[in-house]
């Protein structure tokens, strides 16, 4: 079961990190052509508004993408508790019904 949390654990810093990361590199592309479009003096008022918008998109999609992340993260601790629970009760009742089993009368 370890294993199992480890691999969870590896997999969520993998999303997380790779969202961030990708988020990072998709603001940078995105803002490229805004750079150059600024150059037009009569562009820059509305190229502001359409750039906040972008930035405000990328943030809630991204955003979005690890706030699921998280979800199943939470949602896969509480499965492998409950399967490690379980376990340890038919363990608990195997072990029982050996002792009664062996039990002189």
């Amino acid at each position: 079961m370890n294993r199992l949390r480890g691999v969870k654990d590896l997999v969520r810093d993998a999303v997380e990190q790779g969202a961030t990361a990708v988020e990072r590199i998709h603001r940078s592309t995105a803002a490229k052509p805004f750079q150059v479009l600024r150059f037009i003096p009569a562009l820059d008022a509305p190229l502001g508004v359409l750039q906040s918008l972008q930035d405000t998109t990328l943030a809630g999609t991204y955003g979005m993408v690890r706030w699921v992340n998280r979800a199943v993260d939470g949602t896969l601790d509480v499965a492998l508790d409950l399967v490690e629970h379980h376990q340890r009760s038919r363990t608990n009742e195997a072990q029982q019904a050996l002792r009664d089993s062996t039990r002189v009368p």
